[in-house]
């Protein structure tokens, strides 16, 4: 494949379907497995188990350090105009430094594990049998650590594949565990590490497999000071947003109100985390990143600020209509979703709706300060991070209702103040509020109106008719913009006429 063609419209738009037909299919594994260990696992174990793999999600950061951030800004520009070789050793060295890293957490995890265990709040039971979690903290990252670099090269084929049978292997074996009346924590735990290593593998070969069909043909190389600064700024940014991870509030949450609230907490967060990695934002960001990042390096800045304003209005549109959902029917779809373990918390909910609104902004915010870049700017900025486990333990107070409460004004106070800089920084960015007040109004009178019937109705008829009322909604007030649909033309040709419905023609 020529180098130069590697981020062209036709392979976007080839991503796209790999990425959506995976996505699907992770998608639809990883809720299934969701709502099945809730129902299968007592409280304590189920509790117990979210907060292990809050301790992964937490080493996330604490494990990148700034490296899959300098992947993600400089594999695209070494792929298209690297000098022969320079692509291949900047992954080679960023692989192997990665995954030192992730060892030597790892090892120092296990060393103080029985401490680290009873201050979570594990029971004597658990104390022993849990430490099979340390290996994942290599196995897992190492395995995103690879499909990212996979997803910067636009082969999202392979990443695809690698992400869906994730959630697959461990479906597949909790069957085998159940079907043997063999379910244990511990087994459990040994399905993950099994299933994870194995896509662990499976992605490093697909890499290795892709690299050696790319030949550089530029001469553009990373210099090793260039790669130190730019990971520099983005590890003190890494170690401060570990702190106020998902992860590390689930833990939190475990230490200050319960191992079994801890699980009720992780519940709502792994529904949230589903519906996260279905905002335009997020779905797209990976295939996105690249595009943007080769429009930068060619100078057009319009893009990149473009771009960003279409996935801003996108994402808050699909959040106030899920907020309008969870607003009326909140309590009921929660006590289904949960087998009935989990009941009267659809204002916690909707109050964490409200946070991830701001976590979306905040992950699409951080993508383009890399791009431009503010990398140092984005470190101070995330001093603000502190706040959180504060907020968390402070709001412990009052239930959890509290704690996300808590949550939500530090990631909203970030998020706004981090937006208003950069949109001072860059030059305007033309964030359309008449297209996202639009989505919102729709969203209010539709909350409204399922209020005032759900008493004569029923809240499942109410459920039903909003979601049939909200396409043709969106349709009349119109959110997308003519700039939105230039780009979107741009990107997807043909199949952008889906959503001229949905666009005002100024």
């Amino acid at each position: 494949m020529n180098n130069s063609d590697l981020y062209s419209g036709k392979r976007f738009r080839q991503a796209i379907q790999h990425f959506l037909l995976g996505r699907t299919a992770q998608g639809i594994a990883s809720l299934i497995l969701i709502l099945w260990l809730v129902r299968l696992l007592i409280p304590a174990d189920y509790g117990t188990y979210m907060v292990l793999w809050g301790m992964v999600e937490m080493m996330v950061p604490l494990c990148s350090l700034g490296i899959l951030e300098a992947v993600r800004r400089f594999l695209p520009e070494l792929a298209t105009r690297g000098a022969p070789g320079a692509l291949q050793c900047f992954v080679r060295w960023m692989t192997l430094v990665r995954f030192a890293i992730m060892v030597a957490w790892a090892m120092l995890i296990a060393a103080f594990w029985s401490d680290i265990a009873v201050w979570m709040g594990f029971s004597t039971l658990h104390q022993d049998t849990t430490i099979l979690a340390v290996g994942l903290i290599v196995t897992v990252i190492g395995y995103r650590f690879a499909s990212e670099m996979l997803e910067c090269l636009l082969e999202q084929r392979w990443s695809q594949l690698v992400h869906a049978l994730m959630p697959l292997g461990r479906l597949a074996g909790m069957v085998v565990l159940v079907v043997a009346d063999n379910l244990t924590l511990e087994r459990l735990l040994w399905v993950d590490l099994i299933v994870s290593l194995i896509c662990f593998l499976l992605a490093e070969f697909f890499l290795i497999r892709k690299l050696r069909n790319l030949s550089g043909t530029g001469d553009f190389r990373i210099g090793v000071r260039k790669v130190v600064s730019f990971s520099g700024y983005m590890a003190g940014f890494n170690l401060l947003n570990a702190i106020s991870s998902a992860g590390a509030l689930r833990i939190l949450v475990a230490r200050t109100l319960g191992i079994e609230v801890a699980g009720m907490f992780a519940f709502l967060q792994q529904l949230l985390k589903f519906i996260g990695r279905y905002l335009p934002a997020n779905l797209l960001s990976n295939i996105i990143r690249p595009m943007l990042i080769s429009r930068y390096v060619a100078g057009d800045v319009n893009v990149v600020k473009q771009g960003m304003a279409l996935l801003w209005k996108s994402n808050l549109i699909v959040i106030t209509a899920l907020m309008a959902i969870t607003g009326v029917a909140g309590d009921e779809l929660i006590l289904l979703a949960s087998s009935g373990q989990f009941s009267d918390i659809g204002m916690t909910m909707l109050m964490m709706l409200l946070g991830l609104g701001a976590t979306s902004q905040r992950q699409l915010l951080i993508m383009v300060m890399q791009i431009f870049p503010y990398t140092r700017q984005l470190s101070y900025f995330s001093i603000l991070n502190v706040l959180t486990p504060l907020a968390v333990i402070v709001g412990s107070d009052w239930g959890l209702l509290g704690v996300a409460s808590g949550i939500v004004l530090n990631v909203w106070l970030t998020s706004t103040l981090t937006l208003f800089w950069l949109n001072r920084q860059v030059g305007r960015i033309n964030l359309d509020w008449f297209g996202f007040l639009s989505g919102l109004g729709l969203a209010i009178l539709l909350a409204t109106v399922g209020w005032v019937v759900k008493g004569e109705i029923g809240s499942w008829w109410v459920l039903t008719i909003m979601l049939l009322a909200y396409g043709p909604g969106l349709a009349l007030v119109k959110p997308l913009n003519s700039l939105d649909m230039a780009l979107l033309n741009r990107g997807l040709r043909q199949h952008a006429r889906f959503l001229t419905f949905f666009a005002r023609k100024k």
